[in-house]
């Protein structure tokens, strides 16, 4: 099913320009009465943000995208914590309207350095980062994590094929932490020395220094809590791709992008840290219904790829994961246009919810933004867009999801020409959003905050 009769990621013309347009420490907009406003109380997000991967060096470019989706004005502060310690560096808080956006160029505090951030607001924010490198031609992004913890699982790696595998651990406390690692491979769990990461600071590690070629999951536990991600690139780095971790494993998990056409392949990456073995089984959730897939077995203390096409054909699809032990689960996409082989990746969310903010997203500058969005319910589901742009806020579609599928929309046809934040509504849906540029030759996707009405009042 496709909103407003465009085709998921067409091949347009497009221009070199970035995304999140410098709007450095500045505020976006006015406020704007929102179809929220409507005295049912918003539900709860998160006032303070971190990401422990980010770089103004090695010719990266680094942008920090801040949504407001809430009905009251906020003040926003980012701190920067670099590599090797030494305390952090505080940016100069501005305010960002009611159900508005801004964007923080990173290298205007903190230049030529490594750098992980932590964004706090009085009000309640979503916030992504984007990252740009090699003149721009190609990029990754996240959404950030609301909050530090001792344990951290990421499900994608690998020191095989030309790929190199960074992990990036931020210390945002005010005590040094060490740090104890486990690679889950296809042959078992492989154990690192323990690192220690300084208060206030960020380290990273090179996994391929580690492990020899092959798949790898990381297994991360801490003595003091601790922000953990994994980046990704191949190519020489013409390409890459990175994702957040999560804090435990689960027996479900909802992946809302998905394509084996237009010239994308997707692999769904699972990883086993526990003890016993894991029966699990997928659904993709397509245009044209369900399609089950054979159940497999992923050892314990191992981690399997799967690559869809095997499974499903040629098809847009969402991926739902039920597993008989906890397990993590991350999926990958890559493509080629014919400039070198580009590809974006995201860890999954645990489970449905009625809202979903994604932070990032424009439609300026020749790039093409999607939301998808997953019904994984065996009913029928009512859901609805909304846009909150520098000048305020902009309604979107609204439209009936048939039970077990999956939908495109296209943010340009709603918001042609706008920097954009982006809030889906329904009842437990998944939403992630997926953009291009340079004519499809470089991409990036992030799942959004998920939350529940009724979850509380910001």
């Amino acid at each position: 099913m496709r909103i407003n009769g465009t085709a998921h990621k067409g091949l347009l013309a497009m221009t070199a320009l970035l995304a999140c347009a410098a709007v450095a420490l500045a505020t976006c907009g006015a406020a704007v009465a929102s179809p929220r406003s409507t005295g049912v109380a918003p539900p709860k997000i998160n006032s303070s943000w971190y990401f422990a991967e980010g770089s103004t060096d090695w010719g990266f470019e680094e942008f920090v995208c801040v949504q407001n989706p809430t009905p009251t004005n906020g003040i926003v502060q980012a701190r920067y914590m670099l590599s090797g310690g030494g305390g952090q560096r505080i940016g100069v808080p501005f305010v960002l309207p009611a159900y508005s956006r801004a964007t923080i160029n990173v290298a205007d505090v903190v230049p030529g350095a490594d750098v992980a951030v932590r964004v706090d607001s009085d009000v309640d924010v979503v916030c992504e980062r984007s990252m740009y490198w090699a003149n721009r031609i190609e990029g990754h992004d996240s959404i950030g994590v609301s909050a530090p913890s001792n344990t951290w699982f990421l499900a994608e790696g690998c020191t095989d094929y030309g790929f190199e595998e960074f992990v990036c651990i931020q210390n945002p406390g005010t005590k040094s932490s060490t740090v104890n690692i486990t690679y889950n491979t296809p042959a078992g769990p492989r154990k690192r020395a323990p690192i220690a990461v300084p208060a206030l600071s960020r380290k990273t590690i090179k996994v391929n220094d580690d492990v020899p070629p092959s798949d790898v999951s990381v297994t991360l536990s801490a003595t003091q809590p601790v922000v953990a991600e994994r980046s990704m690139y191949w190519g020489s780095r013409r390409g890459g791709h990175d994702s957040i971790g999560t804090t435990a494993p689960a027996n479900n998990w909802f992946m809302a992008e998905g394509s084996t056409k237009w010239g994308f392949d997707t692999y769904v990456l699972v990883q086993n840290p526990s003890a016993a073995d894991a029966k699990v089984t997928m659904t993709f959730l397509t245009e044209n219904g369900p399609k089950p897939a054979p159940a497999m077995l992923v050892k314990a203390g191992a981690r399997k790829t799967v690559d869809t096409r095997a499974l499903i054909g040629d098809a847009d699809f969402s991926t739902s994961v039920t597993a008989s032990q906890g397990v993590i689960c991350e999926r990958s996409m890559y493509w080629n246009n014919g400039t070198g082989k580009a590809g974006h990746d995201t860890i999954g969310v645990t489970e449905p919810k009625d809202n979903c903010y994604l932070a990032e997203g424009t439609t300026l500058y020749g790039f093409e933004t999607f939301v998808l969005i997953a019904n994984p319910n065996d009913a029928e589901n009512i859901v609805s867009v909304q846009y909150d742009t520098p000048h305020g806020v902009e309604t979107g579609p609204s439209f009936t999801m048939p039970p077990l599928s999956r939908v495109t929309v296209n943010v340009k046809s709603d918001v042609p020409d706008s920097d954009v934040s982006i809030e889906v509504m329904g009842t437990k849906i998944v939403a992630e959003r997926a953009m291009y540029w340079h004519n499809r030759g470089g991409g990036h996707d992030s799942i959004g905050y998920m939350s529940d009405s009724g979850d509380g009042c910001p």
